[in-house]
């Protein structure tokens, strides 16, 4: 007798339906709630993560222009995405599918092409695999999908027609194409703006009209269509290449707050025009500004620093402690005085891991036993940090509670007491260990090795041999000399960190 299995089908569509949200703009998803609320621009509030498939999301991350090296306000906005993304990912155990569009084509990258006298495609890929390098550098994860706006011509033209033919769309006089604005009466639901007054531009019926197709100017690259020569608007690039990528509905789409109008606000207007659906995007995702002294970074303002110059003074974990320890929806300054404390604070951890494997492997204890009170307290840290993750993200709470966990550990750990407690440290250790990689800390330099570890290992319990000799007898003259030797070592980027039993230390930059 054949035994016939089930067939089990699986529905493959990531389209949830909707339903209003209190007294918002807002469409709740009616799928599956994962536990999180993520602040959305639309309902103005925090609102609950619901996903159609309650393990696996989408997600959109509006890329760069490429015509010009990336500064430190670019790195803030995509390290602090990726760690987003890595929460999603580690926490939540959600098969995030993630994509970037990058902007080949643009007014600033045919400027730039026809200053340096260079093909404006050599321009983009140049300054593209620049970019590349420098998320690399930062350990920020790449993308799985890449959408260049020049690959995806027939898509964008496309989307365009339709817009046309649907009639949400005119043709200009000089062959441009504009989204009427008139016939879309939501738009304004991301950010609400002054509507009233007269067009602009003399091609525009409508005051808030975007172009979604520049026409032909002598000079320039352009593209044939149906309606004439020319090459697309920046807001219908993402909208085109998201929908052949993830379709009528995506779950997450994120970028810099000055992202949010008109780019976002044009998006989700043509994106549901196109579809004919009231919400594209499910959660909107905006990173405040890195400013200096309350002005924001930005080329114009000639105020950057590019992130190789930026790695030259600090590390890449250095950087990404500071964005752990901001809300990644508020401004962040940028000064010396944060990347110290952001430095304080690893230094903090590096030197606690260090002195762990110190403590357990001590063999001039009693047995080893278990501390209750410090295994609770690493509990209740561990739910703590998963609400503060679950309360839109907040890494900043975690941080903190780290510090306090370390806190506890340490003053067991540097007691003056035969009592020995490694099962309870080691399994500290080994969380906090675990949640700061899931947050994108790398935990050690790229100038470390083997030999050289070694070498400074033997110096600094030399010194602390000595050091500890000084003490007992007051010796003055050898603690000013162990004293020089630690300054002098803090000089080569070593810092050493001076306790009772034992001696640690850890690379700086």
């Amino acid at each position: 007798m054949i035994k016939v299995l089930p067939v089990i089908s699986r529905k493959l569509s990531h389209i949830c339906s909707l339903k209003p949200f209190k007294e918002t703009k807002w469409l709740m998803p009616n799928g599956n709630p994962i536990g999180v609320y993520v602040y959305n621009c639309i309902a103005d509030q925090k609102v609950p993560v619901i996903l159609n498939d309650p393990t696996i999301a989408t997600w959109y991350s509006c890329g760069p222009t490429v015509y010009d090296s990336a500064h430190i306000g670019h790195a803030c906005c995509y390290v602090k995405l990726d760690i987003l993304q890595r929460i999603m990912k580690s926490f939540f155990n959600i098969k995030l599918v993630t994509a970037m569009g990058i902007t080949d084509i643009d007014d600033k990258i045919i400027k730039k092409a026809k200053e340096t006298n260079t093909d404006f495609r050599i321009v983009a890929k140049n300054f593209e695999h620049e970019f590349w390098l420098d998320l690399s550098s930062l350990n920020i994860e790449k993308p799985m999908i890449i959408t260049r706006v020049s690959e995806y011509m027939p898509t964008i033209q496309s989307f365009v027609k339709n817009l046309i033919d649907s009639e949400m769309a005119y043709i200009a006089s000089d062959g441009s194409v504009y989204f009427d604005t008139s016939k879309f009466p939501s738009y304004g639901k991301l950010q609400n703006m002054q509507d009233n007054g007269e067009p602009t531009s003399n091609e525009k019926r409508n005051k808030m009209d975007f172009a979604l197709w520049k026409g032909f100017k002598p000079g320039e690259p352009f593209w044939e269509t149906s309606w004439g020569k020319g090459r697309p608007g920046w807001h219908i690039e993402c909208s085109a290449m998201v929908s052949k990528v993830f379709g009528s509905q995506i779950d997450f789409h994120a970028g810099g707050i000055d992202l949010q109008f008109p780019h976002h606000e044009n998006e989700e207007a043509q994106s549901c025009a196109f579809h004919n659906t009231t919400q594209w995007a499910n959660y909107w995702i905006h990173v405040g500004h890195l400013s200096l002294k309350d002005v924001k970074m930005s080329k114009s303002l000639q105020n950057t620093l590019s992130i190789p110059d930026f790695l030259k003074i600090y590390t890449s974990d250095i950087f990404r402690m500071a964005c752990l320890m901001s809300n990644y929806r508020y401004p962040m300054e940028y000064t010396d005085e944060i990347m110290k404390t952001a430095e304080s604070v690893l230094k903090k951890f590096k030197f606690f891991l260090n002195d762990v494997l110190l403590y357990v492997n001590k063999s001039d204890t009693g047995h080893g036993d278990y501390d209750k009170k410090l295994l609770n307290e690493l509990q209740k840290v561990e739910i703590n940090n998963l609400e503060a993750l679950k309360n839109d993200f907040d890494t900043s709470s975690c941080i903190n509670s780290l510090l306090n966990l370390v806190a506890v550990t340490n003053k067991i750990i540097k007691a003056d007491t035969k009592d020995h407690y490694p099962v309870p440290v080691i399994l500290i250790a080994q969380y906090i260990t675990n949640i700061l990689s899931n947050f994108g800390l790398k935990l050690q330099d790229n100038t470390e090795n083997d030999l050289s570890n070694l070498l400074i290992d033997t110096l600094v319990d030399f010194r602390h041999i000595v050091r500890n000799n000084a003490l007992q007898r007051k010796d003055k003259e050898l603690l000013t000399a162990c004293d020089m030797v630690r300054d002098k070592m803090k000089t080569m980027k070593v810092q050493i960190n001076d306790s009772n039993k034992t001696a640690s230390w850890v690379f700086t930059k």
